[in-house]
């Protein structure tokens, strides 16, 4: 009997093991992060449709970051809006994407501020952001706090040093996003980059929106010397090799209002203000020409009799700018949003990559492989 039962054991063992092992089989391997070259192409990505999913699309050429706007902080006890997408992160490593989720502040300066002055806030934040890691597995984060009060400067870095200290315990890469300095108060003098670089990894600064959408005067979202000002400048307070680009893939159509006295303004993406020059390029009030100081085209017409304008950003004018990469050896490119760009852009942002990128063997690329390695 003791014998027969130890065959049927034996039996019923063997068949569990074969069961593991067809677990084990059937379970997929976690696909491991891709490493990161030496220059960044980062893209944000806004909203999560089908049509502008990065994960599931085919690769884009040279790109090798993505940061899906995923969190929102929505409140001032810290709560944090969370829109992130299961399986995102395996299918963006699958295709050789890091990714690097964004959390914003809402750009609320009251809520912003009650945040800063509550430890067990920033706390929290702190603690939902590691619980998110620890679902997703994703890369780094990137920070988008914005419309801050400048009396709060010295709170937004503190609490960046927060941040930094848990992203150190999960080998997660840290980036902020800041606007270009010597702006306004809640925009840009609330950021004091030099100490804020000290606790980051890469500082992607916004290089657009010279004339944002409620300016009462018309003008360019991003003109090449406004741009490159703005890096001169943040490059006196920041290194190099932390320092990323924002261009932007949009541009502004201007229309004036005879009554209000002023410019109003909505949103334009490249395809769109491709389908506008082919429109008017035949009525006679049209007119199109390239300005060589800010590197883009002017556009101009008139619709029932009302004004019309804006400064074209293109393959051209984004080159132009890329070659900032360059001349100052800043760590790369960051581009707000997907979706906005036509096709031609990717290939013209890989290859000033791919000038911008010292030789192999060169002084700054030891010096970039010498630095710790993210796990």
């Amino acid at each position: 009997m003791k014998i027969f039962l130890s065959h049927i054991l034996i039996a019923l063992l063997s068949f569990a093991c074969l069961g593991c092992a067809a677990n084990q089989k059937d379970t997929p391997k976690p696909v491991p992060k891709p490493a990161l070259p030496y220059k960044i192409n980062l893209v944000w990505q806004f909203e999560h449709r089908p049509e502008i999913d990065l994960s599931t699309l085919d690769k884009v050429p040279g790109l090798n970051v993505v940061s899906p706007c995923w969190y929102i902080i929505e409140n001032e006890f810290g709560k944090i809006q969370d829109i992130s997408i299961d399986g995102y992160v395996e299918r963006a490593h699958a295709k050789g994407y890091q990714v690097w989720p964004l959390i914003t502040n809402g750009f609320n300066p009251d809520r912003t501020k009650k945040l800063l002055d509550d430890e067990n806030a920033r706390k929290f934040v702190i603690e939902q952001l590691r619980q998110q890691f620890q679902k997703h597995k994703f890369d780094g984060i990137n920070l988008d706090f914005e419309h801050i009060y400048e009396a709060d400067k010295d709170r937004i870095t503190e609490f960046v040093k927060q941040i930094r200290t848990a992203t150190k315990q999960d080998n997660l890469i840290l980036s902020m996003d800041v606007t270009v300095p010597k702006g306004s108060p809640n925009w840009s003098l609330c950021f004091d980059r030099k100490a804020l670089a000290d606790h980051l990894d890469y500082m992607m600064v916004m290089a657009y929106d010279q004339y944002s959408a409620s300016s009462p005067v018309a003008g360019p979202t991003a003109s090449h010397d406004w741009v490159e000002k703005g890096i001169r400048n943040t490059l006196e307070e920041v290194p190099p090799h932390k320092v990323i680009l924002g261009i932007p893939f949009y541009m502004r159509l201007w229309h004036y209002d005879k009554d209000a006295k002023r410019f109003y303004a909505k949103t334009l993406t490249m395809p769109k203000a491709e389908k506008l020059l082919q429109e008017k390029e035949k009525d006679e009030t049209f007119r199109c020409r390239w300005l060589d100081k800010e590197k883009v085209t002017y556009v101009s017409y008139m619709e029932n009799e009302i004004p019309y304008s804006f400064w074209q950003e293109d393959k051209r004018s984004l080159a132009h700018k890329m070659d900032l990469i360059k001349t100052y050896n800043l760590a790369g490119v960051a581009s707000w949003r997907y979706g906005f760009e036509k096709p031609e852009i990717w290939p013209m942002l890989e290859e000033k990559l791919k000038e911008a990128t010292p030789p192999e063997g060169s002084q700054e690329t030891q010096e970039k492989k010498a630095q710790p390695a993210k796990k």
